[in-house]
């Protein structure tokens, strides 16, 4: 059932009216001085925190302090950038001076494929993300708390629809046929969905950029990993936490286009009498988009408890979410539990671990179509009319022109929505042989269910609903995987050598399955698409139906080698060896290498310029699977023809693919040298990157001659991508004050370029150049945008450079080959849709008890193709609303549609993607809360740019083309895309 914003509201609203009754100022005084072990300087800022409360402060500028203590407590928490962090229990002492340790960044455990690491042994590009550290305010995605934190790492959605997902690529696209978003393993799960894990329910989300350190993920490493790790219990701790938060977000940008007055003005700016043929006042003035669109109310709770005794841990949590739309009927609801427990047993040599979660969500999809039509209708049309030619459309007001629709009655008459079912669920066995060798046994499975259902009502224009009486449709698609993985490790400290040895197997196998079916012409818009029976072609035999089943199995073999010599010099060396069912006959397996290398400068060469500096080397080699399973078999599939036998037309079946043998894997060899650094007592970190991947035997559909062959296109292996980039990731503690805190930090990507090398090999090619993704219709199917080269970019759009209006109103090229004609021969390149660089650039501030992070994102160096302007800009068929862009509109331009330089657009674009400030309370002894915060958050708070349409933000890839012709045509704003949503978000963080 759907929870109302309302009750939420009166229930925050009233908890936090008897919390303020609960907090009060401490009376008990604390003083002393924090330094540096080593040393013995004072550590200035350093943070001292009460433990299990929000009260704290920071040293002063000679690492004193004073705290205002409850009393009853017993420890301090100290902590300093760079240092570790120490508990100290208070007795009954009122001073207290407390020393800390350098070094906490090189201890730091991270993540890494099968197992963990300190900071200081790393030698691949990981990088790794605290929850601390997330983008806050209305996450709806785990995608989003990535956003901008990580170099090279581009997470984009245009728009602001709560039911699409994020496009996810690391360091540029990597493929053309497979997989080109990162691998995401859930606690050690493989190949899990962001569907799977509520980011509340997040620790950290660790990435990993190259492939040395992806490698041990094999076949399914190429593009990246992200490996998530989920919060877990605390031993001797228990605890129950509430987070929660309500939002309103309202339309940010739209395409500006003519308003009725302006519409009503078009006769005067002089265009001929022929182009005002289909133009007409209808006696209105609608705001089209105002009326399909609503304020998008949301909100979001999370109760987590968790606990623990010194043999053990749990952790429970349950997470509901609520968002809607700014599109009318546009919604999304989310229930989510999730359940983790840890267990000691046999005095401690068997450790058992378990994670479950379930979550269902119920979708609204609506049609993202209601908006393009919203900008180009006529706004003189009324919404409604009581013209008896309206009546067959349910009294909406509609007219007889190609591609016109009204866009209130697409979001009011119509049904578009889904449910998904989510299943993640793993074991954990380790047993320690001996005090050096552990063994251990994981298993996982998975299941994804998800069931979509349409109606295009019989009273419907939209989708030819009306001409055919009621259209009905509806599908379920089913996805289950295994993982079973049996590992041992081997780690023995010989003094200043440390060596870790990991050998594992593991299982892997996928089952896809569904089915759907559809049927016209209804007698009654009753049942929706919940009777499919009832209409009348499924009587005559009309109906259409569809099921599918298909999967793999994949087995593989692994090891890695860790040696750490004197803390100082570090090596890592991994190899998987893979086999897979979606390989041809004869390259079902693969071999997976990986190489690292590391030195910490400091101390290898006495440096004394710098805490820490440590270079790596690191090589490898990942691999991508194919997208679909039995790509390398020749297969039949029923055809569109049918033929008369037997008194009846029974249906055909042919070819549908060409049998591949040699069908292989995709390798993605990647050199990473990296620089990490630390200055300043650790308060300024970071790590410069430069990388150089190249991706070979890519997975392509090729055409091919028949006959030979029995189907005109062929997957193979051929040709080579080659990405090239420069890196930075930089953390700076700028002030470290008593009362004022300001830390900065800064992820940009300095430098990037992808490049196709080659899509030829010895037996295929697929020509001199390749014309990609058509402008569309009407009229310009046949135009395309994007223009595909051996050795040039991806994402170069192809066309014509506008030169201006000639006298009768035409468009006027240059005509770049002097022959006094415009042709395609005058194309040239006149943009590219992918960037040079981007940036995420956070600062933090705590002033007393309040804290605020505004975070940055910009994106620079890319061109956007503006399709709404290329069809809706000049005064030609004036039935349509006219973009109405202030630094393009030209009223003297009244020829047809043309594509060219013209709508080609500078794209770069930085914005305030999210601002918080919130404010801890101090609570007294015995309140029944040991932690209270609210704040206020702000997401897409203004967006600098000069693109003219409605979000800036990068197209990844082509919505209307699939596979590789989607992922090589970048750049390109569709006519359906979602408004730009600007949110606002009020929270509540309650502990227990």
């Amino acid at each position: 059932m759907k929870l109302r914003v309302g009750y939420c509201s009166r229930w925050l609203l009233a908890a936090v009216a008897v919390l303020f009754c609960n907090f009060a100022f401490a009376q008990r005084t604390l003083s002393g001085k924090v330094t540096d072990k080593n040393t013995g300087e004072a550590l200035i800022g350093a943070n001292i925190l009460v433990v299990g409360t929000s009260t704290g402060t920071v040293t002063d500028f000679d690492g004193s302090y004073s705290l205002e203590v409850p009393a009853g407590v017993t420890e301090l928490e100290f902590s300093y950038t760079g240092y570790t962090t120490t508990r100290v229990p208070l007795g009954n002492a009122t001073t207290l001076d407390v020393t800390l340790s350098a070094g906490q960044l090189l201890d730091e455990v991270v993540v890494t494929g099968y197992g963990t690491a300190r900071a200081r042994e790393v030698t691949s590009a990981i990088v790794s993300v605290k929850a601390k550290d997330f983008n806050g305010g209305n996450i709806t995605s785990a995608a989003q708390l990535l956003q901008g934190k990580v170099a090279g790492l581009s997470i984009s959605r245009p728009g602001g629809n709560p039911n699409e997902g994020f496009a996810i690529r690391l360091r540029g696209l990597s493929t053309l046929g497979a997989n080109s978003s990162p691998l995401v393993v859930i606690d050690g799960a493989i190949g899990g969905s962001l569907d799977n894990v509520d980011p509340n329910d997040i620790e950290n989300i660790t990435v990993l950029k190259d492939a040395s350190a992806s490698a041990i993920y094999g076949t399914r490493g190429a593009a990246g990993v992200l490996l998530i790790t989920t919060k877990k219990g605390q031993a001797g701790k228990f605890s129950v936490d509430y987070n929660g938060f309500v939002s309103s977000g309202s339309r940010m940008r739209t395409v500006p286009v003519m308003t009725a007055d302006e519409w009503r003005e078009i006769p005067s700016f002089g265009i001929p009498a022929a182009n005002l043929a289909s133009w007409g006042d209808r006696g209105a003035s609608t705001d089209w988009v105002d009326a399909i669109s609503q304020n998008a109310i949301g909100q979001t709770h999370n109760l987590s408890m968790s606990g623990g005794t010194r043999d053990g841990s749990y952790r429970v949590s349950f997470n509901v979410r609520d968002n809607e739309g700014v599109l009318r009927t546009t919604d999304r609801q989310t229930l989510n539990g999730r359940f983790s427990f840890n267990q000691n047993a046999l005095n401690g040599k068997m450790r058992l671990s378990a994670n479950l979660s379930i979550s269902n969500t119920k979708a609204n999809f609506g049609f993202n179509e209601a908006m393009r039509y919203a900008l180009l209708y006529n706004p003189t049309a009324p919404i409604r009319s009581t013209d008896p030619a309206n009546a067959r459309f349910g009294g909406y007001y509609e007219e007889a022109l190609f591609d016109y629709f009204n866009p209130v009655a697409i979001v009011e008459q119509n049904v578009n929505e889904g449910e998904l079912a989510n299943f993640l669920g793993n074991l954990q066995v380790e047993y320690d042989l001996t005090k050096d060798l552990k063994v251990s046994a994981f298993y996982s499975r998975q299941k994804d269910n998800q069931f979509n259902g349409q109606y295009y009502s019989r009273l419907s224009k939209f989708n030819t609903g009306a001409d055919s009486r009621g259209i009905a449709s509806r599908r379920t698609d089913q996805q289950t995987t295994q993982q079973a993985t049996f590992t041992a490790t081997y780690s023995k400290d010989f003094g200043k050598l440390d060596l870790r040895l990991l050998a594992g197997y593991e299982y892997q196998s996928a089952d896809f399955q569904g089915l759907g079916s559809g049927s016209r012409n209804f007698l009654t818009d009753a049942f929706g698409y919940n009777n499919l029976g009832n209409a009348l072609s499924y009587s005559l035999g009309q109906s259409n139906a569809f099921s599918y089943r298909n999967g793999f199995e994949g087995v593989a073999t692994f090891s890695r080698l860790n040696v750490s010599l004197d803390d100082t010099y570090n090596l890592m060396v991994s190899v998987r060896r893979e086999g897979n069912s979606r390989f041809g006959e004869g390259n079902k397996y693969a071999v997976f290498p990986g190489l690292g290398l590391s030195a910490d400068l400091v101390k290898a060469l006495g440096l004394d310029v710098a805490d820490a500096l440590k270079l790596r080397v690191s090589y490898g080699v990942a691999g991508n699977l194919p997208g679909q399973s039995y790509l390398s078999l020749e297969r039949f599939a029923q055809q569109s023809s049918r033929f008369f036998y037997n008194g009846s037309y029974v249906p055909t079946y042919g070819p549908a693919s060409n049998a591949n043998p040699n069908l292989q894997w995709e390798k993605q060899t990647d050199l990473n040298i990296g620089l990490d650094f630390s200055f300043m007592n650790y308060r300024l970190n970071g790590s410069l990157d430069f990388f150089n991947r190249t991706t070979s035997d890519l997975l392509y559909n090729v055409r091919v001659p028949v006959p030979p062959n029995l189907f005109g296109t062929t997957w193979v292996n051929l040709g080579e991508m080659q990405n090239t980039g420069l890196e930075l990731a930089l953390n700076y503690n700028v002030i470290k004050k008593q009362n004022f805190s300001y830390d900065l930090a800064l992820t940009p990507t300095l430098y990037f370029s992808n490049k196709l090398a080659s899509l030829s090999s010895d037996e295929f090619a697929f020509g001199k150049e390749l014309f990609l993704a058509g402008v569309g219709s009407p009229g310009l199917n046949e135009t395309n945008i994007i223009r595909v080269t051996e050795g040039g970019d991806i994402g170069d759009f192809w066309g014509p450079i506008y030169e201006g209006v000639n006298e009768n109103g035409t468009w006027k090229f240059q005509d770049l080959n002097g022959d006094g004609t415009i042709t395609r021969d005058d194309d040239t390149k006149i943009g590219n849709g992918l960037p040079n660089m981007e940036l995420g650039w956070s600062n933090s501030f705590t002033m007393g008890k309040f804290d605020l992070n505004v975070f940055f994102r910009g994106v620079f160096g890319h061109d956007m193709v503006n399709s709404y302007r290329i069809f809706y800009e000049t005064l030609n068929t004036l039935s349509w609303n006219r973009v109405n862009a202030e630094d393009y509109f030209d009223p003297k331009l009244t020829d047809g549609a043309r594509f060219s330089s013209y709508q080609v657009e500078k794209a770069s674009f930085l914005k305030l993607d999210n601002a918080t400030i919130g404010y801890n309370f101090n609570l007294k002894p015995g309140s029944s809360f040991n932690k209270l915060r609210v704040y206020l958050a702000g997401q897409n708070l203004f967006v600098l740019s000069n693109y003219s349409g409605a979000d800036p933000e990068l197209r990844l890839s082509d919505i209307e083309q699939e596979g590789a012709n989607a992922i090589l045509s970048p750049g390109i704003d569709r006519r359906n895309t979602y408004y730009m949503v600007r949110t606002m978000t009020f929270g509540l963080n309650l502990g227990f």
